[in-house]
């Protein structure tokens, strides 16, 4: 849903939202899921859940959020996220321009 969250983001950078936020959200995202892909099959929901680190009501969602992604391509996402990081933290010039190449990197990654 590539559009939805390039409007999204737009929407919050309008908004003020700052982008060193958006960076720290989109890291969090791909780290969750991270750790959701790499888990060991086969635990329980609350064990999972401690490992993921994320309360259990939202396994559920994060495997939907999961389905789609390997190792290769959270990786690529994780990079794209930390450049980004970067770059809103003074080492390019446009943040906004910066999140947006990171948005779009995250979903062709996920989609490669």
């Amino acid at each position: 849903q590539t559009g939805a969250a390039m409007e999204q983001l737009r929407w919050a950078l309008t908004t003020g939202v700052a982008p060193v936020l958006v960076t720290s959200a989109l890291a969090s995202g791909v780290r969750g899921l991270g750790k959701l892909v790499g888990a060991a099959p086969g635990q329980r929901d609350v064990d999972l859940a401690r490992e993921v680190g994320c309360p259990p009501w939202k396994l559920k969602s994060m495997r939907s959020q999961a389905r789609g992604w390997d190792a290769r391509g959270l990786a690529t996402a994780l990079k794209a996220v930390a450049v980004a990081d970067a770059d809103v933290k003074g080492a390019a010039e446009d943040a906004a321009y910066s999140l947006e190449r990171a948005v779009l990197a995250v979903a062709a990654a996920r989609r490669s």
